[in-house]
């Protein structure tokens, strides 16, 4: 490195790979300060999806691979950032489940799809959900959308106007069970 620019960096890959003018370096050293600046790119990307909101590791990997860096380095970078403490699935998770019961007035089957949906299974979703869902009144948050929906579907006969309840509480994700009473609660026993 004679004072000539010769390529572009980061100065992150430039204290990585400790580099200073008057260094010799192989082709080969050139391509691993190559890999490091896409690897360091990748890392940037990943930052910036993070400083939006919390994203889980499957998550962010499949909007690191549509940028095309390879599945070696973005897995890697994943890696960096699970051992850094920026990227946790138990706390993505648990996030995840208390917005969707709290914000979004979802039932625990919903809030499950969602996880799913952004890669977390298994046991860590499992866990979340329990955690947040055991502590969430999931009927009385069911009792009160079909209170603000149902002025608006008196006008419609009693089957329809259940069925539409029905249709809207099981989208949300809760169990036909515990809306059934709900329902019977609000428009009245199904055989009146």
């Amino acid at each position: 490195m004679d004072g000539v620019f010769a390529f572009g960096c980061n100065l992150n890959v430039v204290a990585r790979f400790r580099l200073r003018e008057g260094m010799t370096l192989t082709a080969e050293e050139v391509g691993e300060i190559e890999r490091g600046e896409v690897r360091q790119e990748c890392f940037d990307r990943a930052m910036g999806y993070l400083q939006g909101r919390l994203h889980g590791r499957k998550e962010l990997q499949r909007k690191l691979m549509r940028q095309e860096y390879g599945e070696r380095i973005v897995e890697g970078v994943l890696d960096d950032l699970v051992r850094l403490g920026y990227v946790n699935d138990e706390q993505f998770a648990k996030t995840k489940a208390m917005s969707a019961a709290q914000h979004k007035h979802h039932g625990r089957r919903r809030a499950q799809m969602e996880l799913m949906k952004a890669g977390v299974k298994g046991e860590v979703a499992e866990k979340a959900l329990d955690e947040v869902y055991e502590k969430h009144d999931s009927v009385s948050v069911a009792r009160e959308l079909v209170r603000k929906k149902v002025a608006e579907l008196r006008r419609l006969e009693p089957m329809v106007a259940r069925r539409r309840l029905v249709g809207m509480l099981q989208r949300r994700g809760f169990e036909y069970e515990a809306i059934k009473g709900i329902i019977d609660e609000v428009l009245g026993d199904e055989a009146d």
